[in-house]
């Protein structure tokens, strides 16, 4: 099965991606990262729901205790400023000043909608391996892309390293996380040809739309929209 990760990780290189390579290369303006990382947040508080989803589909309590724990983490071990959304928002507001109302404000961009419908959608409607091959992947992703954006921020000048909160959690953690899904996965993937089949699946369906969701932003970095009315968002996306 790592042969397999690593290919499909192979064909998706975070070095290639134009919102990172951007960020490096000091096109991206610091007000279209801000807005970008505004609608990020969005994918952050969310990304939690999709795998409770999977967790409750696993067919073992062995298999479904590592990915609880990680929903445990996700939400700050019950701690409500470390929950990863409140992270995010502290993160926000060392950079820009940016508070929990002004994310709010902010009317969902329909490519940052249609990722986390992908993620709930397969975890919630499809089998169990290609929800877990999904989140895994994402998650592998993330370590890397954590770094590359934490690293960006600080060659950019905009943040010293020491106050780039999220993404240095989640360069280290991120590891882990993939761990326990990619460990679900190991048992299953020496089984059928049909079981591995699907486990691909979810692995490249997973590398696709997290790599989509970034090149969306960077297409729609020059967006602003707001809402009137904040309120009816917070009933899915509420930190």
């Amino acid at each position: 099965m790592n042969e397999t990760i690593d290919r499909v990780l192979s064909d998706y290189p975070a070095d290639r991606n134009p919102y990172l390579t951007a960020l490096h290369d000091g096109s991206l303006q610091f007000d279209d990262f801000v807005a970008t990382q505004m609608q990020f947040y969005f994918a952050v508080v969310f990304f939690s729901r999709p795998m409770a989803v999977l967790a409750a589909k696993m067919p073992s309590a062995r298999l479904r205790t590592a990915i609880l724990r990680n929903v445990w983490e996700e939400h700050g071990e019950g701690d409500p400023a470390q929950r990863h959304g409140a992270t995010f928002l502290e993160l926000l507001d060392r950079l820009a000043g940016r508070r929990q109302e002004d994310v709010e404000r902010c009317a969902l961009w329909p490519e940052v909608r249609a990722f986390n419908t992908a993620l709930i959608g397969c975890c919630a409607l499809d089998d169990w391996e290609i929800g877990a091959g999904c989140l895994g992947i994402i998650e592998r992703m993330f370590v890397g892309i954590s770094a590359s954006i934490g690293r960006g921020i600080v060659a950019r000048g905009w943040l010293p390293a020491e106050r780039v909160v999220h993404y240095a959690l989640h360069e280290v953690l991120d590891v882990r996380h993939s761990d326990d899904f990619f460990a679900a996965l190991d048992e299953a993937w020496s089984g059928e040809v049909a079981t591995r089949y699907r486990i691909e699946q979810g692995l490249r369906l997973g590398a696709y739309v997290f790599d989509r969701l970034y090149r969306d932003l960077f297409a729609s970095r020059a967006r602003r929209a707001e809402i009137d009315d904040p309120r009816p968002q917070r009933h899915v996306y509420a930190e």
